[in-house]
């Protein structure tokens, strides 16, 4: 049992809208599609699964669960352990046969998922129904968004709420279980004690569950024998492992346990794999725990600090591990002026006393114990979790320090970002992407990117990028373009396009991170971007004014404003409504003020691309000459029609021309 969300399009969505694909990994490591596989989808054309990208409102996207998933495959019979208190799972069926909705409340990594997804297939057995991941994305949780349909199981992980939801919610959540119910669905909510509380939350006290993790020692067995190795069962009756059966850790330890078991050779490194499971604790608890200031050596402070700045930049240049650890005794407030530097022990003695190794310019500690680095961070915001703030400081400002080499600070952010994966750490993330920025801002993009797509923080980190994408904050909004622009938006083009075009909204128009970010989008998915950008235009693109419009109107001009928008722009004006959203985008454009320049600078790219296409210039001419037929834009062409010493430009001429035609061949048609 074990808990992870992924990402896919949402076969269950209403309405004709843009298509997106998704292929299965494994989905342990990633949910998403990568360049491996995506060739089976062609060029995000239509399969089976079907979703919208959307600028605004609240929707849903379903993500399919098969025997691709891996707590699909840990519910088979013969592998699904029960949770420890045997009748919790059989009381929750039974709140799921009767209600259409049960509420799982449980730590994450206890197996809630894997729990969910043997409620649901047990409930559907009978109605031969498909499963669902729901993963919506709301300003406040509401269930008006969530599915219908008819034998249907769906899962709805609720852990790490944005924001308290309504007061109606819970009651909400129940009334929705009954017309699931009602059309023989069911749907299993995963939440935390920690968030499943308040007046909203009482509300669903009928149909929730607290739920515990298996054994940890049956979960142990099942997992190395569905792996193959099923001849290591008989390790488990070995001391070493006893304190830990005594512990009985939860379900997601038990299965990395599990992991750490097989991936070993011989029963002769169980010892290290105990080590390992233990996140080195021992080992660590001497290096922090040395004498200090024997015989000229560090004191036990400026030990620790070079253990724990040897553990951020592990593998690093040794100055810069140095610099790390002064740089953490000075906010500790430790004096370091030159004379206390200089009567402090040598910094060959510092890595010394903390074990650290140097390999030529490069230091490292005992790489023998494979994770030992990252467990002494995990050590150290276990140990102290009231300094958590001052050491985010610390070791984010390592990472932003530009006289570290940008391949050590980089060593510091990917430690970071295991941190926060590891300890499911949200405030890590934060810090990561509002302490990098400049010419930083290349790690936090890396991070986040990388995050994004893990099991247990990517609903988070894409929950984020929608925030900010959204905020007023010019730095976090460039860091949503670039996330989106880059390798996750290629993986999950139809999330980037939403929050892309949110992002359009607080950008100029026609900015180039824009426009790059687009442009990339369009060579990977040239039909979901074409149908999307059509959609917003379709839907917003009327509007007066407001947020919406905006967003459309900027990400039309960003999609435009490169040769492979352009295409996709002229090859999709060939259908007559798509054509009269483009034509009504570029009008909008130019009576909008801030827009004007963009538009033309646009215009002047396209001048400069076809006016010596033989095979694109008339149909070029003819679309501009329905975006300046009525005669109050025509003014707009005077920077456009006339080059440097009043030489009219015959591209713009023929243009003008044509426009003039349409117009007063539209006017005559409605004046009959």
């Amino acid at each position: 049992m074990s808990d992870r969300s992924g990402e896919a399009p949402d076969p269950a969505y209403h309405g004709s809208d843009p298509v997106s694909p998704r292929a299965h990994e494994d989905p342990a490591d990633s949910p998403m599609p990568t360049a491996a596989n995506l060739h089976q989808y062609g060029d995000y054309s239509v399969q089976a699964y079907h979703y919208a990208v959307h600028l605004n409102g609240d929707y849903v996207q379903t993500l399919p669960i098969d025997s691709h998933d891996p707590e699909y495959q840990a519910s088979e019979d013969g592998r699904f352990i029960e949770p420890r208190e045997p009748n919790r799972l059989p009381d929750a069926a039974k709140i799921l046969e009767a209600h259409g909705v049960v509420v799982l409340c449980a730590p994450a990594g206890n197996g809630r998922r894997t729990a969910a997804v043997r409620l649901l297939r047990c409930a559907a057995v009978q109605r031969e129904a498909e499963l669902f991941d729901l993963e919506p994305e709301w300003a406040k949780p509401t269930t008006h968004c969530l599915p219908v349909r008819s034998a249907t199981g769906y899962v709805l992980d609720l852990t790490d709420l944005p924001d308290e939801p309504p007061a109606r919610f819970g009651q909400d959540l129940v009334r929705h279980g009954a017309a699931l119910h009602g059309r023989g669905s069911f749907l299993v909510v995963l939440a935390t004690p920690g968030d499943w509380q308040g007046s909203w939350a009482e509300a669903t006290g009928d149909v929730t569950v607290r739920l515990e993790s298996p054994s940890a020692r049956r979960l142990v067995e099942a997992e190395l024998d569905a792996h193959g190795h099923a001849d290591r069962v008989t390790w488990l009756a070995d001391e070493k492992l006893s304190p830990i059966w005594e512990a009985d850790p939860s379900a997601g330890e038990a299965c990395r346990l599990a992991g750490l078991l097989g991936a070993i050779e011989g029963r002769e490194q169980l010892k290290e794999a105990v080590d390992r499971f233990g996140d080195w604790h021992t080992t660590v608890e001497k290096l922090l725990n040395k004498r200090g200031a024997v015989n000229g050596g560090p004191s036990l402070l400026s030990t620790r600090v070079t253990v724990w700045a040897g553990a951020l930049l592990d593998g690093g240049r040794r100055g810069s591990v140095v610099r790390a650890s002064d740089d953490l005794l000075a906010l500790l407030g430790q004096v370091r002026g030159p004379a206390d530097v200089l009567t402090d022990a040598t910094s060959s003695g510092r890595l010394e006393a903390a074990e650290i190794e140097r390999v030529g310019d490069r230091v490292h500690h005992d790489r023998s114990r494979q994770g030992l680095p990252a467990a002494i961070l995990r050590h150290l915001w276990d140990e102290f979790p009231t300094q958590h703030d001052l050491l985010m400081r610390w070791a984010v400002g390592v990472a932003a320090n530009r006289s570290v080499p940008e391949d050590d600070a980089r060593l510091a952010s990917e430690a970071l970002l295991h941190l926060a994966v590891r300890r499911h750490d949200r405030a890590v993330l934060d810090a990561l992407a509002t302490g990098l920025t400049g010419p930083r801002r290349i790690l936090a993009v890396e991070a986040l990117t990388k995050a994004a797509t893990d099991a247990e923080l990517g609903r988070y980190v894409r929950n984020r990028l929608l925030n900010w994408a959204e905020s007023n904050t010019a730095e976090k909004v460039d860091l949503v373009v670039d996330v989106c622009g880059g390798p996750w938006g290629l993986e999950q083009p139809g999330l980037a396009l939403t929050r892309l075009g949110k992002a359009a909204g607080g950008k100029d128009f026609g900015a180039q991170k824009l426009v790059d970010a687009f442009q990339e989008l369009a060579r990977h998915a040239p039909g979901l971007v074409s149908k999307t950008v059509v959609q917003w235009l379709r839907k917003h693109g009327a509007e007066a004014d407001g947020k919406a419009h905006r967003q459309a109107l900027g990400s039309f001009l960003a999609l435009v404003s490169s040769d492979t928008g352009t295409d996709l722009v002229l090859t999709a004006a060939r259908d007559a409504t798509s054509r009269e959203h483009f034509v009504h985008a570029w009008q909008t454009g130019l009576s909008t003020n801030d827009a004007v320049d963009a538009v033309l600078d646009q215009l002047t790219r396209w001048q400069e691309r076809f006016e010596h296409d033989a095979d694109q210039r008339d149909t070029v001419i003819t679309l501009l000459a329905e975006v300046f037929a009525p005669p109050r834009l025509r003014l707009r062409l005077d920077r456009l029609l006339v080059a440097d010493e009043a030489v009219v430009r015959p591209f713009w001429r023929d243009i003008l021309g044509h426009a003039v035609h349409h117009y007063n061949v539209v006017r005559k048609a409605s004046e009959a």
